[in-house]
């Protein structure tokens, strides 16, 4: 199924996509629904119930505030964590919130806002459930969503319906497909990815809109890079004093990525406002290399700033289309980087092979790696993870665009990758539930 390039660059507070931005969401759209049904009017209580990973993690996460914020009708991409946690204090002091900011009800977060560890749900671990009632305590009205990733959400009585794909000029299920597509139509990949977008929003809105991204994720960077002190849980922020260090030397171009990877992954930790992309747990990798070559490239301009994000989300499509989404950070970091590489071959004048080239080149070295954030917390190694996958995708595009006669396996690459994350035993996948909490350190 296409995913357009504002679905896929997601503006919006930290720390994760399943689990801070996927509740905001929910909120709102319960919201919507209850005014689309004319029953906002009659709500004078709503009743929030988390389940699964969401139950599990969902506190350290930021869970909580997010589906307050979404309740009061907050926006994913206005928000940040000092807001998530004013509205939460506002609830808390006023026993109450507005509704979408408009219907004020009685509700009080730490008794309306439930982690149900006790209980799950069919079909998906992450779950809320929704419930509204009138001043007569009666339920007026009940829905069930589900977090299904990269801040998704699919309500139950959609699951399992077919929907049929978006049309697009262009179709493509495949790296290799999408590289006949190209050269069927004599198109530069990201060419193909605009064509694609059109169908979707106006080339002046494509063009506003890549530019929109692309200021928030050096927005997030120069934030990192200016911030010190400590995140939640107690890691102290690395990012300053890294690029202080680099400034004093002779610092590579991927020492540089490194260094906004980490500030971009921080601030993420933090709750601050960042661009998914893929997700919010890997939003380093593509925000850092897009701003070295702004950095490196001052004639580049919006044109090269768009081929970059274009090439970055086809291939992410062609490897998306695939099944390369649930296969722990494979397809978290992994494809981040794979993205990474291949916007900025592309955005260093690289042919259509030697894209694909770079994504493989940066995507290899995540096979395997499974996804076991410690103590529920995206940061550690999670942030070490984005910073060596914005480097790795800096040395594998300027390697591709030197290869004389470029030839990718991707496709295979992305085959075995999903195979393996088959493979792995649940067990070792969760902080919460296994992975390195199975065994406790002796301390």
């Amino acid at each position: 199924m296409y995913l357009n390039v504002a679905t896929l660059y997601r503006i919006g507070p930290g720390p994760s996509s399943s689990q801070t931005v996927a509740p905001l969401e929910a909120s709102r759209r319960f919201v919507h629904e209850l005014a689309a049904d004319g029953l906002i009017g009659r709500t004078a209580r709503v009743r929030v119930e988390l389940f699964g990973g969401l139950a599990c993690t969902g506190r350290d996460l930021g869970a909580q505030r997010a589906v307050v914020a979404g309740l009061a009708g907050i926006q994913a991409a206005s928000c940040d964590a000092p807001l998530l946690a004013r509205c939460t204090a506002d609830a808390d002091n006023d026993r109450a919130i507005a509704l979408g900011g408009r219907h004020r009800i009685d509700f009080h977060p730490a008794r309306d806002v439930v982690f149900r560890v006790d209980q799950t749900l069919a079909y998906d671990g992450n779950a809320l459930r929704y419930v509204a009632h009138d001043a007569a305590g009666e339920r007026i009205a009940a829905r069930v969503y589900f977090s299904t990733g990269d801040g998704a959400i699919v309500a139950q009585d959609e699951v399992g319906a077919r929907r049929g794909p978006l049309r697009v000029p262009y179709a493509y299920s495949s790296a290799a497909t999408l590289l006949e597509v190209a050269r069927r139509h004599g198109k530069r990949i990201a060419d193909v990815a605009l064509a694609n977008e059109c169908v979707v929003q106006s080339p002046g809105e494509v063009q506003a809109t890549l530019a929109r991204v692309a200021d928030a994720m050096r927005a997030s960077i120069e934030r990192g890079l200016a911030t010190d002190g400590m995140l939640p849980g107690g890691r102290v922020r690395r990012a300053p004093a890294h690029a202080d260090a680099l400034r004093a030397t002779q610092a590579s171009a991927t020492q540089w990525c490194a260094a906004f990877a980490t500030a971009v992954a921080e601030e993420n930790a933090a709750g601050g406002r960042i661009v998914a992309a893929p997700s919010n747990g890997a939003a380093g990798p593509v925000a850092a290399v897009l701003t070295h070559f702004r950095e490196s490239t001052p004639l580049a301009g919006d044109k090269g700033v768009a081929e970059f994000l274009l090439a970055a989300a086809a291939i992410h499509g062609a490897l998306r289309a695939q099944g390369l989404a649930q296969a722990g950070c494979q397809s978290e970091v992994g494809l981040a980087a794979a993205m990474a590489a291949a916007g900025y071959a592309a955005a260093l004048g690289g042919a259509n092979e030697h894209v694909l080239l770079a994504a493989e080149l940066a995507l290899e070295p995540h096979l395997g790696l499974a996804c076991d954030p410690e103590g529920a917390r995206i940061q550690q190694p999670c942030i070490e993870r984005n910073a060596a996958a914005a480097g790795r995708a800096v040395t594998a595009a300027q390697n591709a665009v030197r290869s004389p006669a470029p030839r990718s396996a991707v496709d295979a690459l992305a085959r075995s990758m999903i195979e393996r994350g088959r493979q792995m035993a649940g067990r070792y996948k969760q902080a919460s539930l296994g992975g390195i909490a199975v065994n406790v350190a002796d301390c």
